[in-house]
């Protein structure tokens, strides 16, 4: 079994101008060095192709490269970017309108900037009345996430008791990227030590920075989404980034993920999920996980997390 747990799910209606410039950039930032890609290539020939609003080519994707399950993500940037023709209230419910036509194979994580004056009632909503199972957050618009101001928010999500994935790393402008190093979840999990975060991405080149964090804390997991760029340049300095982390974590707190659509017209995901099998052979002996590793980061650990 395999289980994605960060895969986001868009619409043109849930896209502003300004939100398609930065997943532009970001193919461009990600793109294979031997394969580069313009932004305006970007934007014309592969921003379009990530449009689902209905699920169902996310299901057939699934299908595609063998994912059983996934998490897919509403992302609330809008006080940063302007808003969506649809609204952060309507893309919440798109998303989970959207997990409720395939409940056996998708998972809605609902997104709001804690800075919006219904953000409390928005999430109770979205978990309460349209049945969405875990908070994405992206403090990259602009908030700290250990801001006390916002522990009425995370009170909230205590009581709801599901999991939150917050985006951890740094990010190209307009990205605010102190608001998403890794020390921000430090005082936030000590503090809410019921609730399970994920940073997302293993904080990319802060991935020692999160080991030191997490080592504190037993409720910060990550997940290993967006990689695909570095085990393409270079599996071994791949196992080798992820295999400090299992050691200073735990391998029961990383999950798999691909961040699809992102990157899915750059890289295989096929090829994503085979790397991470193949970690029990391929790289150095020091380097290599057994088959219980890879199969909790494929699956055991986001089923734990989930609840399935």
């Amino acid at each position: 079994m395999v289980i994605d747990i960060h895969y986001h799910l868009f619409d043109k209606t849930t896209s502003n101008d300004a939100l398609k410039e930065d997943m532009a950039k970001l193919c461009v930032a990600f793109a294979p060095p031997n394969k580069p890609v313009t932004l305006e290539e970007a934007k014309k020939n592969l921003i379009p192709k990530m449009f689902d609003p209905t699920g169902e080519i996310t299901v057939r994707n699934l299908d595609q490269w063998g994912i059983d399950k996934a998490a897919v993500l509403v992302v609330d940037n809008e006080l940063a970017h302007g808003d969506s023709e649809l609204g952060i209230e309507g893309y919440n419910k798109a998303v989970a309108d959207a997990a409720k036509r395939f409940p056996d194979r998708l998972i809605a994580f609902l997104s709001v900037d804690p800075r919006r004056p219904n953000a409390i009632e928005l999430v109770d909503r979205c978990v309460n009345d349209w049945g969405m199972r875990g908070l994405k957050c992206h403090p990259d618009a602009g908030w700290y996430p250990d801001d006390e101001a916002y522990y009425p928010y995370w009170e909230k999500i205590r009581e709801l008791g599901i999991p939150v994935l917050t985006h951890t790393g740094p990010l190209e402008p307009p990205a605010v990227i102190e608001c998403v190093h890794p020390d921000r979840l430090d005082k936030l999990a000590a503090d809410f030590p019921e609730i399970t975060f994920i940073a997302a991405h293993m904080a990319f080149r802060w991935y020692k920075e999160l080991v030191e964090v997490a080592k504190k804390h037993q409720n910060i997991m990550t997940d290993i989404s967006a990689w695909q760029t570095t085990a393409h340049e270079s599996y071994s300095k791949f196992a080798y980034i992820l295999r400090k982390v299992a050691d200073g974590i735990g391998a029961d707190r990383i999950i798999f993920g691909t961040d699809a659509p992102t990157f899915s017209y750059l890289y295989s995901e096929n090829d994503w999920i085979e790397m991470v099998k193949d970690l029990s052979e391929k790289p150095s002996e020091e380097h290599r996980f057994t088959r219980e590793e890879i199969d909790a980061i494929l699956h055991g650990n986001a089923a734990r997390v989930l609840g399935i």
